[in-house]
């Protein structure tokens, strides 16, 4: 990690810092969800409108700003996720947690390809995904002591229900709202009661899927 970032991370940054890393990660974000991570850091100076200088100074590299944009989303992610942790019933906390990892996903194209190739191990990174685990324990292990959710489910059963929601999210990109129709059949299967999980969002249709692979071949050109 950069001196830059090591120096932001223990102190407050000034006003005018604090605006452009929000401008640079920003940027960032936009350009990996156009173009995936083959960026480059005047890329993002040039989408930010700030000076190359000041991109390397918060970032030695791209290798740091994805870890810096990833990072930010994950305090995205824990803000609304302690939300649903402090929801009186388990069984909506579930529901919440489900939905909000999956609209994230589905609204930013970038971030399942940053899940990917991030290096997880970046020290800044651990930090904050541990405060995100310990909060999805928290929900999951509540809703087990209910009985609202099925007791073999284990916390490191959401890498996979991430690993599906980005997917589907990536693979219905061009229709609004597809990936819940998925979120609420992956719900259904964590329900331990056996009531239904409502499918609120109709099945795609043959158009929908037709435009969608319209979409994905517009964006490999």
């Amino acid at each position: 990690m950069s001196t830059g970032e090591q120096t932001s991370a223990s102190r407050p940054l000034r006003a005018d810092a604090a605006r452009n890393r929000a401008r640079i990660i920003a940027a960032a974000s936009e350009l990996f969800a156009e173009r995936g991570l083959d960026v480059t850091l005047d890329d993002v100076a040039a989408r930010a409108g700030v000076g190359v200088g000041t991109v390397y100074r918060r970032f030695a590299n791209r290798d740091e700003l994805i870890v810096g944009v990833f990072t930010d989303h994950l305090d995205n992610v824990g803000a609304r996720i302690r939300i649903a942790a402090a929801d009186t019933d388990p069984w909506e906390s579930v529901v919440v947690l489900i939905t909000t990892i999956g609209e994230l996903l589905a609204s930013d194209r970038g971030l399942a390809t940053i899940l990917m190739a991030v290096d997880h191990s970046d020290p800044t990174l651990v930090a904050g995904k541990k405060v995100v685990e310990t909060l999805v324990t928290e929900i999951l292990e509540r809703a087990k002591d209910a009985h609202a959710i099925r007791a073999e489910i284990e916390p490191t059963d959401m890498f996979g229900i991430v690993c599906m929601l980005a997917a589907i999210g990536d693979a219905t990109q061009g229709v609004d709202g597809a990936w819940r129709r998925f979120a609420e059949i992956i719900l259904a299967g964590l329900r331990a009661d056996g009531r239904p999980v409502p499918l609120t969002t109709p099945a795609l249709t043959d158009a929908q899927l037709q435009h969608i692979d319209e979409c994905k071949l517009d964006h490999r050109r």
